[in-house]
């Protein structure tokens, strides 16, 4: 709706940019995947949401501007599933570490943690189109990635603080 609605784009070229961000998509999830192989899944995802965050809030004043949106929109497909290999690494990494013998059970609940915030994310969009308008969904959902960005912050400081008692106790 924002493509059509705010930027103007046809059916026929939304259909494409869709298209766009889909191989945005991929590629992110490529460099996402490199990015907590060489950095570790939380400083690669501290980046990636900070990045997200950052389109997201830059969506909400190139919305209007339909080279803009385009450049912004394979801007967002590149970071916006690029935090996907290093959560999958870092939920894996935890399980291997607190329940070796439930690691596959960790990453099915990962997946289903990726479904209940489509779920919710779905329930939020709509509240806030309702309320608020769609020009402003952007905006409210690069809070919502501070929010991640934030909880992503905290589980790396708890990771620490465990392995210094960790290493205290050796």
């Amino acid at each position: 709706p924002i493509l059509e609605d705010i930027t103007g784009f046809s059916s026929n070229m939304v259909s494409l940019v869709l298209l766009a961000y889909g191989v945005s998509v991929a590629v992110g999830n490529f460099w996402g995947g490199r990015l907590a192989d060489r950095k570790g899944p939380v400083v690669a995802l501290k980046l990636i949401f900070a990045l997200l965050a950052a389109v997201l809030l830059v969506l909400t004043f190139t919305a209007p501007s339909k080279p803009l949106m385009l450049l912004t929109v394979l801007a967002w497909g590149a970071v916006a599933f690029g935090n996907v290999p290093g959560l999958q690494v870092y939920v894996v990494r935890l399980a291997e570490e607190v329940a070796p013998e439930a690691t596959d059970v960790a990453t099915g609940f990962n997946i289903s943690a990726f479904n209940l915030g489509v779920a919710g994310g779905s329930w939020a969009g709509a509240q806030v189109v309702s309320h608020l308008g769609l020009a402003h969904t952007p905006w409210v959902a690069a809070l919502v990635t501070l929010g991640a960005l934030g909880l992503t912050v905290l589980s790396g400081r708890l990771d620490r603080r465990a392995a210094s008692r960790q290493l205290a106790s050796v």
